[in-house]
């Protein structure tokens, strides 16, 4: 049965596992659907990449090629392939190629250390593991995998040859809650824990988004222009996965970076390519912002940024709207997780100049409650999405902690609703967003505590002017010992991934500020280290 929803768009009433969703109406089922659906697109150009240019008819060949050469190599429906490189147009077509023969993907970190990778492949079991040369080789030998590099001059021949190729049929039948992505995030634990996400819950979540824009895929035709779009963050996160499946439904291109984030080609790149959508973190708009080649820069085909991963001041919003003029009331603030596919609440220019602080309003579709809010209205953040994963891969006792018995999951984030408005005012779990990326505090303080050095460490996030947080490691050594920053970082360097390991340093000669239930005094700690 079919209800008017509230933005007015036509949705239907589903569950997964007892769990009520609205989901919208007509609408796929499948993931590999939307790569039929996609063929209309034709010639125009989807990804970008440098001196790179594939149309959606390219990247679709490209698809089908790779897809049967991954048939070839023993991978069925149900297996899983973990994706261990930079961003690529390699990466992209392996990613749709995996999930257009049935096999589940699981898009990993590119900054994980080797224990991490280990970790990954112990959890997920990958029948292949596709990477570039630096990650693979932190997979250990036994483990079958393909090199990105392998895979390009087959994307270029069929490139070459076009759709005219004869390939098996995708994989476009089954339930839209059989799991197909398993997207990684830190938690609380610090390796790292695989949210399942459903066909259900990626296509879910881009049609969210979609609704706000008026753009529901129903909606569109041939004839409709899509955005050009530019991802200068990893593609092994929910927000470049989201940036990728929405260029793909919406005839779009996505254009991204070569190699690391520079501000300098960010802005090289928006010039170029006449750039209308960039969807960032505060961190690199705040570098673009303050680098030289700014003010020189045609800016003028910026229409919208919409930006993840902290609250977005009224300072920030101003200094957005006068490098980006057309960008007028298109600067919005987003607020979301993995295990929700992404975005649960937007704020609008408009809305952000009026309450400052608030990461807006649920979208459509979207349950937002407060747990046991105190006497200010605050409490832990539960959300209800048809976008939401079906549970941590493998890992039922953690699923269980975060999705409760009414289907909410437990974000972890403490905030308040005020006539709507959703404010994210801290965390309830212990994690160091760090430009972000999500920093599980004991995932560190375990690698320290090995040092024989070490007798005691706490890990907290320290305000940072650009990233937002730093990670702080406060240490207490053993009588005699003499580690110092430069040894333990580099210990730490070699046990988690780079972007955890502490850039801030205090060295007690007391043991650590405890609270009364014998734990780590964290609070004191953020107030100590200003001051040390």
């Amino acid at each position: 049965m079919s209800d008017v929803f509230a933005w007015g768009d036509t949705v239907a009433r589903s569950e997964s596992g007892g769990i009520p969703f609205l989901l919208y109406e007509p609408r796929r089922t499948r993931l590999p659907q939307l790569l039929e659906d996609a063929a209309r697109w034709g010639s125009r150009p989807h990804l970008v990449q440098g001196d790179r240019r594939l149309s959606f008819t390219d990247v679709l060949s490209a698809i089908d090629v790779v897809g049967e050469h991954l048939r070839s190599l023993g991978v069925a429906a149900g297996d899983r392939i973990l994706i261990l490189a930079v961003n690529s147009p390699e990466w992209i077509v392996s990613l749709w190629a995996g999930l257009s023969i049935g096999a589940i993907v699981a898009p990993g970190n590119g900054w994980w250390s080797e224990e991490e990778v280990v970790h990954a492949l112990d959890l997920t079991e990958p029948s292949l593991v596709i990477g570039d040369a630096k990650r693979l080789a932190k997979v250990p030998a036994g483990v079958a995998t393909i090199d990105v590099d392998e895979l390009r001059p087959m994307i270029d021949a069929a490139v070459t040859a076009g759709r005219s190729l004869q390939v098996p049929a995708r994989v476009l039948e089954g339930d839209e809650n059989d799991p197909a992505l398993i997207v990684f995030t830190a938690g609380t634990t610090g390796l790292p824990k695989g949210a399942t996400l459903a066909h259900r819950s990626w296509i879910a979540t881009m049609h969210q988004s979609l609704a706000v824009s008026r753009r529901l895929p129903h909606t569109v035709d041939e004839s409709t222009p899509g955005f050009v779009s530019l991802l200068t963050g990893p593609l092994f996160h929910i927000g470049g996965l989201q940036a990728l499946g929405l260029a793909l439904i919406g005839g779009g291109t996505l254009v991204f970076l070569e190699g690391k984030f520079d501000p300098g080609q960010v802005l090289e790149v928006i010039e170029r390519e006449k750039v209308e959508v960039w969807g960032a973190i505060p961190t690199m708009t705040i570098r673009v912002l303050e680098h030289p080649s700014l003010p020189s820069r045609d800016l003028s085909s910026m229409r919208s940024i919409p930006l993840g991963g902290a609250p977005v001041s009224p300072e920030l919003l101003e200094r957005l709207q006068t490098a980006f003029p057309n960008t007028r009331r298109r600067v919005n603030n987003v607020y979301g997780m993995t295990e929700t596919s992404g975005t649960l609440a937007r704020a609008s220019t408009k809305t952000i100049e009026e309450f400052p602080g608030t990461t807006g309003y649920p979208l459509p579709a979207v349950d937002l409650v407060i747990a046991s809010p105190d006497d200010d209205g605050v409490g832990e953040i539960l959300a209800r999405t048809p976008g939401q994963m079906l549970g941590y891969w493998r890992d039922p006792a953690a699923t269980a902690e975060t999705i409760d018995a009414e289907g909410f999951v437990h974000s972890g984030d403490l905030g308040k609703l005020v006539d709507g408005r959703l404010y994210v005012t801290g965390r309830a779990k212990d994690v160091v967003i760090r430009g972000g990326e999500n920093i599980a505090a004991p995932h560190v303080e375990a690698a320290l505590h090995q040092h024989p050095d070490v007798a005691d460490v706490a890990v907290v996030g320290l305000p940072h002017p650009d990233l937002g947080e730093e990670v702080a490691a406060a240490v207490l050594l053993r009588p005699g010992a003499t580690a110092g920053p430069d040894e333990l970082g580099a210990w730490a360097r070699e046990r988690i991934a780079s972007f955890a390991v502490p850039t801030r340093w205090w060295f007690s000669e007391e043991p650590l500020p405890m609270t009364d239930a014998g734990k780590a005094d964290k609070k004191r700690l953020r107030v100590i280290f200003p001051e040390s």
